[in-house]
């Protein structure tokens, strides 16, 4: 059996306790040090799938919950988390959460707090002398040799199955589909093609398949897998849930006949996993093929009841769930705002609100628990019943930026944390004054599941309006018919269209605003008027560079009351290219300034040098996919393509006089 890991806390100041982490530490084969001028942070994602002998995070300089949840998944069973922290008493600032006006010196402590209190109650007093090397890993458990089976069988049904694996990490998943196409593969006449996000993360299926890849067993990216048109025996997706649902959904329609295994992580730090099941395998069993649903709950890389999973789940609400609601025959009360001091101390309260956002949305990750409790600029409206939270809003207070600061980041020569609002109407629509105007920004709305339909989201969206009074009300989602109509329906108009597709949603974003002040009712219309131009140009590019095409339900639903467009005069027309030019405003965002001007500029572009008058040609006038842009027009590749247009439109449209 896998052997238990543990959690050491060592306390002091820096330099002490970097000399008793090595100390301890000295003879272990593989330790990965985050923070302190070690491995960044913002880099432990992309370990994700490795694992060593010890992993020590430095908290001297703060906490963030997201890389504490990623660092726990990275340690072998027998292994060990150190964490480096300042003395007893002593909270260090959380300078990520410091959103302009605040300083660090302005967020909260509750999530610190909590680390503490947590702590407290588990052993994690350093050891006195080095830690021992952990042991080998046994080879499987009993539960992971019979999903094996129960997915072999699956493979060899009649007709073609779907086969979903939900799990907690580290309990095998990757290694159960490598196993069950190692069985697949006796029979030399079926053939497996295995896709996921990248090519790492599909790393341990192919290890445990035992075999290389080649004509029988191939690695494919999703969208090549959907674009791919012969007959397949067996499609294997890993993490499946870090993929676009509309993706998901395409893959199983266009290979009736293959047989489907999909695994993804449950209650994890990504924060994924609940959109795979909300919003892709609702869809899966409404489908003709039958669906098996599998699960593996005993850890394989280390031992069952292991005390260091135990302790992050709690630090973090990993296992958070929506509570039981009230029957509805029970007047709920009204919406409050929620005293952040009491949702710290109220864990039944804590657990039932971060575990509704957990069920509702795909993005939810432990740094919004972080946020949620302790970000200067946010605050949770909801509605409470017998100390459950049964429909939730959470909000940010956004812009009333200075005006220097508001050119800078609309030119692209300064980036700003926390105003994502705020940040998207100043550099891809082109509208600085955006920034200097109070904000209130929805970021995440959530009902429990056994209440919708009954008004709460929209009493909800009632009460913020009701609690502040900035110049403008809005928010940002992935954009589907139904989230566009019930934002219209408590008064929110559609103002921007994002440029791609979302990577895990496959929808784009929609920015959608309510104004109050007369300078936002003036931008409001602005914006609207930008967009009932621009968007035909973006339709067609949407539709160009995505794979799945775009849903005929959603374009209508863009595009509904959306005011006639009014023309651009060639003054204006120039303004917007100057804008475009100058700064960090994508292609869609000028649309229509950008095809006009190009239309009226075709002698200048038949002298470009030919690469770039293919590109200009291709994206600008054909509206083709970036796939087909760089192929044409000789890049190596869609990124290197990107970056070339905006110096050959320059060249085109702003010649050297």
């Amino acid at each position: 059996m896998p052997a238990h890991r543990k959690c050491f806390v060592l306390r002091g100041p820096p330099h002490k306790t970097a000399a008793q982490e090595r100390e301890i530490t000295r003879d272990l084969g593989s330790v990965l040090r985050v923070g302190a001028g070690e491995t960044p942070p913002a880099h432990v994602r992309r370990l994700l799938g490795q694992s060593f002998d010890a992993v020590c995070l430095d908290l001297h300089d703060g906490f963030e919950a997201d890389v504490l949840g990623q660092c726990h998944g990275l340690i072998r069973g027998g292994g060990a988390l150190v964490l480096r922290m300042p003395p007893t008493g002593v909270v260090p600032p959380c300078p990520l959460l410091a959103v302009l006006p605040y300083t660090a010196k302005d967020t909260g402590t509750r999530c610190w707090n909590r680390l503490e209190r947590c702590l407290e109650g588990h052993e994690a007093v350093a050891p006195p002398e080095p830690l021992p090397p952990p042991a080998t890993l046994s080879e499987g458990t009993d539960e992971q040799r019979r999903v094996v089976g129960q997915l072999t069988s699956l493979f060899s049904d009649p007709a073609p199955s779907t086969a979903v694996l939900l799990a907690d990490r580290g309990r095998g998943k990757s290694a159960a589909l490598g196993m069950a196409i190692r069985a697949v593969l006796e029979d030399p006449a079926r053939h497996v093609v295995v896709t996921a996000p990248n090519h790492d993360a599909a790393a341990e299926v192919f290890r445990f398949a035992a075999q290389e890849t080649g004509t029988r067993l191939r690695f494919a990216d999703p969208s090549a897998v959907v674009r791919d048109t012969k007959p397949q025996d067996v499609i294997v997706v890993d993490e499946a849930a870090q993929l676009p649902v509309a993706l998901l959904r395409e893959l199983v329609s266009r290979h009736p006949r293959a047989y489907f295994a999909f695994a993804t992580t449950t209650h994890g730090y990504e924060g994924t996993g609940r959109g795979f099941v909300l919003r892709f395998l609702d869809w899966l069993v409404k489908q003709p093929r039958p669906v098996s649903h599998l699960s593996l709950h005993e850890p394989i890389r280390w031992g069952s009841g292991d005390p260091l999973e135990r302790l992050v789940f709690q630090i973090l609400a990993l296992d958070a769930e929506p509570s039981c609601p009230p029957p509805l025959t029970t007047p709920l009360p009204q919406p409050c705002i929620l005293d952040r001091d009491e949702l710290a101390r109220n864990e039944t309260l804590l657990r039932s609100l971060f575990g509704l956002l957990v069920h509702a949305h795909y993005r939810t990750t432990p740094g919004d628990l972080q946020r949620l409790v302790d970000a200067p600029n946010m605050a949770v409206h909801a509605i409470v019943a017998d100390n459950h939270v049964v429909a939730a809003t959470l909000v940010a207070r956004e812009g009333g930026l200075d005006k220097a600061t508001c050119e800078s980041v609309a030119s692209g020569k300064r980036r700003i944390r926390g105003h994502a609002l705020a940040d998207t109407l100043m550099t891809h629509a082109a509208r600085p004054g955006a920034g200097e105007l109070s904000i209130v920004r929805s970021v995440r709305i959530a009902t429990h599941p056994d209440l919708r339909l009954h008004g709460l989201a929209r009493t909800l969206v009632h009460h913020v309006h009701a609690s502040y009074h900035p110049d403008l009300f809005g928010t940002v989602f992935g954009a589907t018919p139904d989230l566009l109509a019930f934002r219209r329906a408590v008064g929110y108009e559609l103002a921007r269209v994002g440029a791609s597709l979302g990577l895990r949603t496959g929808e784009p974003a929609a920015v959608m605003l309510h104004p109050i002040s007369p300078a936002a009712v003036e931008l409001v219309a602005a914006l609207r008027q930008d967009l009932a131009r621009d968007f035909p140009i973006q339709l067609d590019l949407l539709r160009a560079d995505g794979d799945l095409g775009f849903d005929p339900r959603l374009a209508s639903a863009l595009v509904e009351q959306l005011p006639n467009p009014v023309d651009l005069d060639a003054n204006e027309l120039q303004i917007r290219i100057q804008r475009y030019l100058s700064g960090p405003q994508t292609l869609q965002g000028a649309a229509y300034a950008i095809t006009r001007m190009v239309e009226q500029h075709k002698e200048g572009l038949r002298a470009l040098p030919p690469k770039e008058q293919a590109l200009v040609h291709c994206r600008v006038l054909d509206r083709k996919s970036w796939d087909d842009v760089a192929t044409q027009g000789g890049y190596p590749n869609v990124r290197a393509a990107m970056r070339a247009l905006r110096p050959a439109l320059r060249k085109l449209l702003l010649p050297d006089p």
